[in-house]
């Protein structure tokens, strides 16, 4: 199976004319093959479903094994935005309980999960591009997640979760080492100023007090704390009178600086932490009512809320507008005195 499959995608990436393909021609000469080398009988509607009927529309290809639906198959031409079609595609395998789908253009490859609990976008876990990639892999991963071998045994849906879950876990860990990192810098905890404390004896025979310690690492605060980077995808930053542009932008952090400024001089330079989001929120709401900004990041902290924090962090080190928590009071965002200054134009 491997051999045949890697030699037919070898045959698609030396085939200039694959691009001008229409989606006949697309699912007659790149989606048939690879399902046949799949182990699929294509030649049997009752095993490769063409045109599935579901709901008032249909969907291109319905693997299925003993009259049980198990994967849908969407297809477009090469060349063609795949992203329009993602919510029918999921909507369709959400209702009939399909649990692994394809939505393809014959040279790129998107898979989803339907039925995971996440944003829609979310539950797609794995992109295919056989242009791009080694031709061995390709085939690896057209064998674990689409062969009838692994989909009737369920391998296909697990390797599927497997990938999935991997990604989940590879995100949250990259979204939360940097904030672990500064709450560490930031909130200095018994083992770090001992740690600290321990090895500067070593080196000079001394033993700081860990007064001392606590002291040192708050005054080379801006120097430790890590600059959290912007989440894709957003727009670079605008002035203040264009912080958006456009319905598929999203605000960029620094574009939120002057609001947080502003809200802040509103309040005489000192507010809570709530009251300025709330009003960043009330003029924003528009954006940060819309899907992307009501997800959750670490913590279950709504995206909108994690990126005002974000800037808050940008505005104080990056730029020395706003004191430290320690300076300001637990749950206060205060502005320094060049905050004060600061002439913010609406």
């Amino acid at each position: 199976m491997a051999e045949q499959l890697e030699s037919f995608i070898e045959s698609i990436k030396n085939n200039q004319r694959v691009l001008t393909l229409d989606e006949a021609a697309t699912k007659q000469g790149i989606i048939q093959p690879i399902l046949h080398y799949l182990g699929w009988n294509i030649f049997n509607i009752e095993e490769v479903a063409p045109e599935f009927s579901v709901e008032s529309g249909r969907v291109d290809y319905c693997l299925r094994d003993n009259n049980q639906n198990k994967v849908f198959i969407e297809v477009k031409k090469p060349g063609e935005a795949l992203d329009k079609h993602e919510e029918q595609l999921l909507f369709y395998s959400f209702k009939q309980g399909i649990k692994l789908a394809s939505l393809t253009s014959g040279i790129i490859w998107w898979f989803y999960l339907p039925t995971e609990d996440a944003e829609w976008r979310e539950r797609r876990f794995y992109a295919i591009d056989i242009l791009q990639q080694d031709s061995s892999h390709v085939a690896s991963k057209f064998i674990d997640l689409l062969s009838k071998p692994n989909v009737i045994s369920s391998r296909a849906l697990q390797n599927a979760t497997s990938i999935y879950k991997g990604k989940q876990k590879n995100k949250a860990i990259a979204n939360n080492l940097p904030e672990a990192w500064n709450k560490l810098i930031l909130e200095p905890n018994e083992l770090l100023v001992e740690l600290l404390s321990e090895t500067t004896e070593r080196l000079c025979g001394f033993k700081p007090e860990n007064s001392e310690v606590v002291a040192f690492l708050k005054s080379k605060e801006g120097q430790f704390v890590l600059i959290p980077e912007e989440e894709p995808p957003e727009i670079a930053s605008h002035p203040i009178q264009s912080a958006v542009s456009g319905e598929e932008d999203h605000i960029s952090q620094d574009a939120l600086i002057p609001y947080i400024v502003k809200a802040l001089q509103k309040h005489r330079g000192r507010a809570t932490k709530r009251q300025v989001e709330e009003e960043i929120f009330q003029i924003f709401k528009a954006e940060f009512s819309k899907p992307w900004y009501q997800q959750t990041v670490s913590h279950g902290v709504p995206r909108w809320k994690h990126n005002i924090a974000f800037a808050k962090e940008r505005a104080k080190l990056l730029h020395g507008y706003i004191k430290s928590a320690e300076e300001s009071g637990r749950g206060h965002w205060e502005l320094t005195e060049t905050g004060k200054r600061v002439n913010v134009q609406r």
